[in-house]
């Protein structure tokens, strides 16, 4: 019983910050793809330029949170949840 107690607080603690990890990188990656668009405009160099950003975007959205539900519902509800919120919020910072 303790066991699975502490198992699922450590999947919540990893899904927090794995949250973090994705919503602060995602940040660094929109803002890259907002200077690249402003730069080059719809371009074929802009879609390599932003390539790496648009992929990790959506590994972030897609990929971990999928990985999470394999492993534990509880790591994956919390990863979205800190994502979402944190993705909010800096939206509304700016």
């Amino acid at each position: 019983m303790f066991d699975g107690i502490l198992s699922q607080i450590l999947y919540a603690i990893s899904g927090f910050l794995f949250g973090v990890f994705a919503c602060r990188f995602g940040t660094i990656s929109v803002n890259r793809m907002k200077l690249l668009w402003t730069e080059k405009g719809f371009s074929a160099s802009f879609l390599l330029a932003a390539l790496p950003a648009l992929l990790f975007l959506s590994a972030a959205a897609f990929i971990f949170p999928a990985w999470f539900a394999t492993r534990t519902e509880t790591g994956a509800f919390v990863y979205l949840a800190t994502f979402i919120y944190y993705t909010s919020r800096n939206r509304h910072r700016k």
